[in-house]
């Protein structure tokens, strides 16, 4: 266990200090004391107050930064432990819907970042009583990163795969690939019923997910589900309307059937969120 020198003055049952008023109600207070004796139990409060905040204080470094607090003069090792002590603490979480720039918070020295590719369109067909497939997921990505040599970075937001409409064959367009920077990248899902068309995640150090397949059409004149994201959930298609746009961030549309357009995919998300 790490050692705290920092000690309270004065705490103990019954200890000679004054009342907390007669404290607040003393000219010291604001003016210090003067020539003359103060009260034994005046310099004890006075102590007390004082001591009190740096023995909390010192044992709160002690037991964050997992060091020794020592009363040796050495200032700067003090003042050192206390910044490790409150490193982590979340400084500012950062959203990006559209592509940018990201830029560093002074003080940030580490970052969780989550990416999240665009879902593809859902697919359609010209042929009358028929349905088609929905639009697969955008990939995902997430990790934790330092940023000692970060000040600046291109933020690149996939847009949502376009929809097809009514009476029209076609798949669903592809979604497009977000990134931070080169660091984390998550590709877009495609725009129609593939085995693997889901979009993937790949840079992070916590998550790197392949998104989910879109579903082919059901029964004739049923359309498929939109694929999901990594948060978000599947699309679904109708029969008498138009196919559900997926689900922000990154789902796939749903399928089309002939009468009604298919439904678009959802944009990318990057966030970054930045600890101290």
């Amino acid at each position: 266990m790490s050692t705290n020198n920092f000690k309270p003055f004065g705490i103990g049952s019954g200890a000679n200090v004054i009342s907390q008023a007669d404290y607040e109600a003393l000219a010291a207070l604001t003016f210090g004391f003067q020539s003359g004796k103060a009260s034994s139990a005046q310099i004890n409060k006075a102590l007390r107050q004082g001591t009190v905040m740096a023995s909390v204080l010192a044992q709160f470094i002690s037991d964050s930064a997992f060091v020794d607090v020592l009363d040796d003069g050495n200032t700067a090792l003090v003042l050192s432990s206390l910044k490790s002590a409150v490193t982590g603490r979340l400084l500012a979480v950062k959203s990006f819907t559209s592509s940018g720039t990201y830029t560093k918070t002074p003080g940030s020295n580490h970052i969780r970042v989550r990416v999240w590719g665009g879902g593809g369109g859902g697919a359609n067909t010209a042929t009358s009583g028929q349905a088609a497939g929905g639009g697969c997921g955008g990939g995902y990505a997430e990790g934790f990163f330092s940023t000692t040599e970060i000040t600046t970075l291109a933020v690149t937001v996939g847009a949502g795969g376009v929809n097809v409409a009514a009476g029209v064959t076609g798949s669903g367009g592809a979604g497009g690939q977000s990134s931070f920077g080169s660091i984390i990248t998550a590709t877009g899902g495609t725009g129609s019923i593939q085995t693997s068309g889901g979009g993937v995640g790949s840079g992070g150090n916590i998550i790197n997910f392949t998104a989910n397949i879109s579903q082919g059409s059901l029964t004739p004149g049923v359309a498929g589900l939109g694929g999901a994201s990594f948060s978000s959930s599947t699309a679904a298609p109708h029969i008498n309307l138009k196919g559900d746009d997926g689900s922000f961030p990154g789902g796939g549309g749903a399928g089309g059937n002939n009468s009604y357009a298919s439904g678009k995919g959802a944009s990318g998300y990057v966030t970054v969120e930045e600890y101290a």
